[in-house]
């Protein structure tokens, strides 16, 4: 399975980012063989283009550290789960989730995107 978590630094020891739609990093991380790649955001505009990308690799588990509403719907539209972690680095977060400590999101935690209003 892949898991993306959005993250400051392009490495398993960075911090998992404080907003997902705008990390400067995506962690990719495959839970079969504990590979992973980092996908620099280049989503200037905020389309959130990049997370559609990651949907259509297979990307079926998203970790954030807060999520607007216009990404929060686009993850769970295309039929991903969603799950907080907070002031933790990414290798934290995925055992975390390995391990079921992290819970799942039902709406997002940001009731209003600056850059979607």
């Amino acid at each position: 399975m892949l898991l993306a978590i959005g993250a400051d630094e392009n490495k398993l020891e960075s911090k998992v980012a404080k907003r997902f739609g705008h990390a400067a990093y995506y962690i990719i991380y495959n839970t079969e063989d504990k590979s992973f790649e980092a996908m620099k955001n280049n989503d200037v505009d905020h389309t959130h283009a990049e997370l559609s990308e990651l949907l259509d690799q297979g990307v079926e588990v998203f970790i954030v550290g807060n999520i607007g509403p216009h990404a929060f719907d686009l993850l769970i539209d295309g039929g991903a789960e969603v799950y907080l972690a907070r002031r933790i680095t990414v290798q934290e977060a995925i055992d975390k989730y390995n391990s079921g400590e992290l819970d799942e999101l039902t709406k997002s935690t940001i009731k209003q995107s600056f850059n979607h209003s």
